[in-house]
């Protein structure tokens, strides 16, 4: 049995946070739900991601929400 590889329907990034847009079952039909991470380098140089935000991410956290926000509404299931 092949792996299902998942992917987001849409993704939206300011600087180093990006809201990843993905499409769901549920026992009453499809529905889309956000993710949100930052990526940065950690001590090693190596790319890593976290949930977490700072007080100077937090513009780019509003400005890919409502990217998002936007998307969903306009592309409902």
């Amino acid at each position: 049995m092949a792996t299902q590889i998942t992917r987001p329907v849409q993704s939206f990034q300011c600087a180093t946070v990006r809201a990843s847009v993905w499409i769901n079952e549920g026992k009453r039909g499809a529905f889309h739900a956000i993710t949100l991470s930052r990526t940065f380098m950690d001590a090693e140089g190596y790319p890593k991601s976290s949930g977490s935000f700072g007080k100077n991410d937090l513009s780019a956290v509003a400005t890919v929400v409502a990217q998002a926000e936007r998307w969903v509404r306009e592309h409902a299931v």
